[in-house]
């Protein structure tokens, strides 16, 4: 998988993607996102969003900015809205996307948080299992959230990625 900047062109494609992902978390009795989605709010995090793409078709989405909002830390760079299309879910995309967030904080001297809706125990064990240590439930509007950070283990791996 190819892993580069979002760009306006795909703007259409990162909107299917999180709205085939939000139906697929629903389905499940997750409600980790609101939906649909809104293109507005997307074209706002261009230059924050990234795209993974196989064979040229963006099959994946996630976005990455400073922590400053997440309230766990003074700096450092938060991994949020990972959203893999339900068809290319189960394939190993999801490692390969935490490897290269962490390598991408770590070559700025950063380290990496993300979080997801507290209730979703699946993902929590998906994001451990994946190198990422637990630091805690946090409040939001209406629910908790699990935040997750990859600095004290120091070692996330993926086929062809490690971060150290």
């Amino acid at each position: 998988m190819e892993i580069r900047l979002a760009r306006q062109e795909d703007v259409e494609d990162i909107l299917s993607i999180l709205n085939a992902a939000s139906l697929d978390l629903l389905e499940k009795g997750i409600n980790q996102w609101e939906y649909p989605w809104d293109e507005k709010v997307l074209v706002k995090q261009l230059g924050f969003l990234y795209v993974g793409t196989v064979a040229g078709k963006v099959i994946c989405t996630f976005g990455i900015k400073d922590v400053k909002d997440l309230h766990v830390a003074e700096s450092g760079k938060y991994l949020y809205q990972i959203a893999i299309h339900p068809e290319y879910q189960g394939k190993g995309y999801g490692p390969v996307i935490t490897s290269w967030a962490c390598q991408y904080s770590r070559s700025l001297g950063e380290e990496l948080y993300l979080d997801c809706w507290a209730g979703n125990q699946k993902l929590k064990h998906f994001y451990s299992e994946n190198g990422l240590d637990y630091v805690g439930d946090f409040p939001e509007e209406d629910y908790y959230i699990s935040v997750l950070n990859a600095s004290r283990r120091g070692s996330i791996e993926a086929p062809g990625l490690h971060c150290i």
